[in-house]
């Protein structure tokens, strides 16, 4: 991997905007999902883990300006930022199949990592469409935590699946040239065969 060059600087503030873009375009839509960590997974996959940290923190941290309850959820955009480097390096962005694959991955983590907050910071009722979802299992019977569990899941699963596949169609559309200066360039190029 090579170090972080001018391109990567650039490349930071893109991941924010698509973060903040990304989220902002759920709200609107009212979706039940985020989509607000897409520019996370895709500079952590393109440029490599401390560039795709500073995008995961510098999200939170405006995001948090207008709701201050997202700051401890900064966590759980570090570890996507983490298996978008980690993952590009094993491949997981040259097939489409690897992607929805590292989509599921993302979801289990995020999840096994979001859920204790969910349920210890706000009592399992986060304001979302999950709320909403865990409350209806809750009445069926099930505790907090396995409510949230399931209902986070079920929302992570389209939302991260939704995002990686966001990251593997930007970086096949991008020009090998341009591939070929990122620092994840020996890991995101295509093979030959």
């Amino acid at each position: 991997m090579k170090g972080i060059g001018k391109l990567t600087v650039f490349l930071i503030p893109v991941g924010i905007a698509v973060n903040i873009v990304g989220g902002q375009i759920a709200i609107l839509l009212k979706l039940p999902i985020w989509l607000d960590g897409i520019g996370t997974i895709l500079i952590g996959g393109i440029c490599g883990l401390v560039p795709g940290l500073i995008v995961a923190a510098i999200t939170q941290i405006i995001n948090a300006i207008s709701l201050p309850t997202v700051l401890p959820y900064m966590i759980v955009g570090f570890a996507m930022a983490a298996m978008g480097a980690y993952f590009s390096k094993k491949g997981f962005f040259l097939s489409f199949r690897k992607s929805v694959l590292l989509g599921v991955l993302v979801a289990i983590v995020t999840t096994a990592m979001a859920v204790p907050m969910d349920v210890i910071i706000f009592g399992g009722f986060i304001g979302t469409g999950n709320s909403i979802v865990a409350a209806g299992l809750m009445s069926l019977g099930l505790s907090i935590p396995v409510a949230v569990t399931i209902s986070s899941f079920s929302f992570g699963l389209v939302d991260k699946t939704l995002s990686v596949l966001a990251c593997y169609f930007i970086i096949k559309s991008m020009p090998l040239n341009f591939l070929s200066k990122l620092p994840m360039s020996e890991y995101i190029l295509p093979r030959k065969q």
